[in-house]
C-alpha cells in the first residue's frame, strides 16, 4: 500500500519543473492528481506524460473564479481534496528601486493572491471532510533576505505568515498548513 493511495491531489503551477515533479512523486505513492497552470500546452503535455493517474485543468492562480471552477470541478470529478499544493508562482530579479509597480502586482497577485485564493476555496472541502493537507511552496527567500529580488521576497515572507495563521485557524478541523521554503532549483 502506498502512502498516498485513493487520495486526490492538486497542484498549481503543473505544467513544468517543480510542480511537474511534485506530481510526479504524488503520483508514484498511489494519488490520483490534478495540474493546474496558466500554460495549456504544457500542461497537457506533462498530464499526457504522467498517465492516467493525471488529469490537466488550465488556471490562473490570481483568478478567484478560475480557483471556485477548479475546485468545483475536483470535487464533481472526485467527490474530495486531499491534498493541495500551491505551487505556482514566478520570480523577477529586480531590487526595490527599479521594481515597478506593475511588476510588484502581478508577483503579489501570483506568488501570495494565488496562495490565499487556494486555500480559502479548499478549506470548505476539507472541513467539509475533516481532513486535508495544504502545502504552500515559499522559498529560502522567504526565511532569509535577498538583495534583487525585492517583490519576489515580499510574497515569499507572505506565504510562511499566511501559512502559520492558516494552520492555526485550520488544525481543529484536521486540516495541517506548512509552508517549505526551498532554496534556488534549475527548472
Amino acid at each position: 500500500m502506498n502512502r498516498l493511495d485513493n487520495k486526490i491531489a492538486v497542484v498549481t503551477g503543473g505544467a513544468h519543473g517543480q510542480g511537474a515533479a511534485e506530481a510526479e512523486l504524488f503520483i508514484a505513492a498511489g494519488a490520483q492528481v490534478v495540474i493546474t497552470d496558466v500554460d495549456i500546452e504544457g500542461g497537457e503535455a506533462t498530464a499526457q506524460r504522467l498517465g492516467a493517474s493525471c488529469q490537466f485543468m488550465a488556471h490562473d492562480v490570481a483568478s478567484e473564479e478560475a480557483w471556485v471552477r477548479v475546485v468545483g470541478d475536483v470535487v464533481d470529478r472526485y467527490r474530495r481534496i486531499d491534498v493541495l499544493v500551491n505551487n505556482a508562482g514566478i520570480f523577477r530579479v529586480l531590487g526595490l528601486e527599479e521594481t515597478p509597480l506593475a511588476v510588484w502586482n502581478e508577483l503579489v497577485a501570483i506568488n501570495q493572491t494565488g496562495v490565499f485564493l487556494g486555500m480559502r476555496t479548499v478549506a470548505p472541502v476539507m472541513k467539509e471532510q475533516r481532513s486535508g493537507a495544504i502545502v504552500n511552496i515559499s522559498s529560502i527567500a522567504g526565511l532569509v533576505a535577498s538583495a534583487q529580488a525585492h517583490a519576489y521576497s515580499a510574497t515569499k515572507w507572505a506565504i510562511r505568515g499566511m501559512s502559520k495563521s492558516a494552520a492555526v485557524e485550520l488544525g481543529p478541523s484536521g486540516i495541517r498548513v506548512n509552508s517549505v521554503h526551498p532554496g534556488f532549483i534549475d527548472t
